[in-house]
Formats: C-alpha cells, structure tokens, sequence
C-alpha cells in the first residue's frame, strides 16, 4: 500500500542529499580557481545558448520571459555543475546497499555518504543513533565490503564516521619484541595489533584483565606477553599455574614468582592483602588517592603487584572436593575478590585465564570487576560468557589462532612471543 508520509519524507531527505553535493562542489570550486572559471563559463554559455533559441525579434514582448528562461538555465547549470563535482563517487551505490541488507531507517531512508577521506567515510541520515551502527557493524562490512574499523559519532550528532579498512586486509603474525614495552609507564600494556594500529590498555583505568577462548586460541601466549611487559616495567609478578608450570620455564622463574599449589597461592593472597592494607595508609599519610598520585607526590616509584592465575578452572572448580579443600579455595576466592574490587587505586593488578569462564569456574562479583575482557576463537556461547554476546564467533575465523576480540569491539593480532630466541 502506498505511504505518502514515507514517500514525502524519502523525497525531503533526497533533496537534502542533493543540496549537501551541491554544498560540497561549491566548497571545492571555491579553493581551485581554474574550476570556479570553468563553472561560470559554463553557466553563461548555457544562458546565451537559452537566450539564442528563445528570442525572437518579431515577439519583443516575450523578451521578458526569454530573460528569465536563460538565468534559470544558467542557475540550474550552475548548481548542477556543483552537484556533480560535489557528488562523491560511489555514494548512491553505497545507499543502494545499505537498503538491500535492510539498513534503513523507520522511513525507508538509508544513510548517504557525505564525505570521503580515504577510507574514512562519513555518513548523514535521520534516525540512526551510534548505537544502530555498531549492532549492524557485520552486515555494514558486508556491505561495502570493508573492514570497519572504529565508528563514532560526530558533534552534529547527525553525521557517522567509519574509520575502515581494506578488504585485502591480513592479520599478520607480529612477532613480540622487548622494545615494545613502554619502560617509562608501566600503566601501558600492548597486546597486539589492531585494523588501526597497536592495541594497548591502560591499567590505571582498566587495572584487571580476563582472557578467555578455546583451545588452541592462542590464550597462554597473550597471558605471557601481558606478562613479560609488566615485570620488564620492574612490576611484581605471582603467577599461579596448575599444570606443574610448564608453560613456564627457568627464565619465567628467575624474574616472577611461579606458584603450582593452591596452599602456596593463598600464602601468597594472604601476604598481597596485607600490603594492599600497608598502602592504604601510606596512601592516607601523603593525601594521595591512588599509586599514580602517590608516585607523583613522593617520587617513590611503587611497584605493581601483579596476581596472575593461568587455566582458571583448576582452581576454582571444586565439583569432588574435600570440605578441607572447598573452606581453602574460599578463602582464596574472598581475596581475589577483595584484589578485583580494591587493587586499581593501589596498583594491585589481576589477570585471569581461563577457556571457559563461566560462573562455574569464575565467581560473578570476581568477573563483574574485570574491566578488560578479551576472547579468543569460540562458539557464540562461548563469547557470550566471555564478552557479552556472540561477536567474537563471528569475527574470528575458527582457523585462526592469537586473533583476539575486546568487549568493547576491538578486533587485534595478539603479538606472538618466540620464547626459543631472544627478542
């Protein structure tokens, strides 16, 4: 059935698609002098030729109507001309697409490139907050056969910016080397590389850390990278790993404290909360608010404690415990969350491994405060308990292997760590 309010509402937003060309050939005919001539050299010769095939001498009354058939012909060249040279190619195309995959507005209307620098496109259109770009985001890509990178939202809250990148596009194996470390703050931690560059976070604002994923995903490498930046930043590093610490050989032991008992791991919680306590109040006597405002104020470089806990599940899973064994992982499951809840003020830091995290494995109040969440390769369920919602399923290839996707959307190569060379 015909909807004139959709149909008048699709021809305003046509119109004002066209008046955004003609706006934008304006603004580079005004840079480029040879091109505004060849405008108005185009615009006068269609006024003389409307002019020539309209008069008449015999109808001098018509002159009037001949004067204005000509400026209007010149008017309508001249702001075809501009439409054309302010069209942005491939523009229409990419309208024409977002409407086959169903990217439309309540009107029908779907977004119109209005900008193109590279391949940062800019899009205008009603009715399509931030929050639709991203949860459309692979059928985006699909669209203009991309990669999109980034997308955000500009001041005139009516435009799009997708930062995208080429098709051809590989994630690289990105061998790990030392150098990559930031030395001179150990807040920053690398992780890998990313479609716009190197992906790092920053520990004052995201001090905990949970990675999850299958098999073979690439998990442990990552958990080593993080790892070795950290103690290489002089950081205090407890690794706890199950598995005899066989992912970890003698240098790992030289530089970190390796643990492989779950006795040891709470000596080692119980001696982390003590000094979680002792900073507390060195905090408190120098009117600091946390280790950043600390350092800064004494220009005592604290270091970071760092609690890492590799293959989560050995540890907290207590199907077929003893009840002597339960009342010990209790105990420390109430300092982890005690780290998770406390640690970022004081520099205490948390990172978790585990290929399923759900609450099995990973108590909720322990995993609603690990503020950077990072999957792997997995299934949709996987990545929902992981990150959420089943992007990482769909955005990692199931051959893949180090290829990483944060909560927050981020897709990188973690950095591959050749411990069997020096790097």
């Amino acid at each position: 059935m015909f909807d004139l309010q959709k149909y008048q509402l699709r021809a305003r937003t046509n119109l004002h698609n066209l008046f955004v060309s003609i706006r934008s050939g304006f603004m580079i005919v005004s840079k480029k002098p040879s091109m505004l001539f060849s405008v108005l050299f185009l615009a006068a010769f269609a006024a003389l030729w409307g002019f020539s095939i309209t008069y008449s001498p015999t109808w001098n009354f018509l002159l009037p109507f001949t004067i204005l058939f000509s400026f209007m012909l010149s008017a309508v060249t001249s702001l075809a001309l501009l439409a054309w040279i302010g069209y942005i190619p491939g523009a229409l195309k990419m309208q024409h697409d977002f409407s086959r995959i169903g990217f439309v507005n309540s009107a029908g209307e779907a977004p119109f490139l209005v900008r193109r620098q590279n391949l940062d496109l800019t899009f205008w259109g009603k009715g399509f907050p931030l929050a639709l770009w991203d949860e459309h985001k692979l059928e985006i890509e699909s669209a203009l056969n991309l990669y999109v990178a980034n997308i955000s939202e500009n001041s005139d809250r009516r435009t799009i910016t997708l930062n995208c990148v080429s098709p051809d596009y590989a994630f690289e194996i990105v061998p790990w080397k030392n150098t990559y470390t930031t030395f001179n703050d150990d807040s920053v931690v690398h992780l890998g590389q990313g479609l716009l560059g190197h992906v790092s976070i920053d520990l004052n604002v995201s001090p905990h850390i949970l990675i999850g994923g299958e098999t073979g995903s690439g998990k442990t490498v990552l958990f080593k990278v993080i790892l070795l930046q950290m103690i290489l930043q002089g950081d205090i590093v407890y690794i706890a790993d199950f598995k005899g610490g066989v992912d970890f050989g003698y240098s790992w032991r030289e530089s970190a404290h390796l643990i492989t008992t779950e006795k040891a791991v709470l000596a080692v919680c119980e001696f982390l909360a003590g000094e979680l306590e002792k900073r507390k109040e060195l905090f408190c006597k120098e009117g600091a608010v946390n280790i950043e405002e600390y350092r800064s104020k004494t220009k005592d470089y604290l270091p970071r404690y760092v609690f890492a806990c590799d293959e989560l599940a050995a540890l907290f899973t207590t199907k077929g415990a003893t009840k002597e064994r339960k009342e010990l992982l209790a105990q420390i499951e109430n300092y982890i969350t005690l780290f998770a809840t406390q640690g970022r003020a004081f520099g205490l830091t948390v990172i978790l491994c585990a290929q399923r995290p759900d609450s099995d494995v990973l108590p909720g109040q322990i995993k609603s405060n690990m503020t950077v969440r990072i999957c792997g390769r997995s299934n949709a369920t996987l990545s929902t308990i992981i990150i959420g919602d089943g992007r990482a399923s769909e955005q990692i290839p199931h051959n893949a292997r180090g290829r990483f996707l944060m909560e927050d959307g981020t897709l990188f190569q973690g950095y591959y760590l050749n411990e069997s060379s020096d790097s």
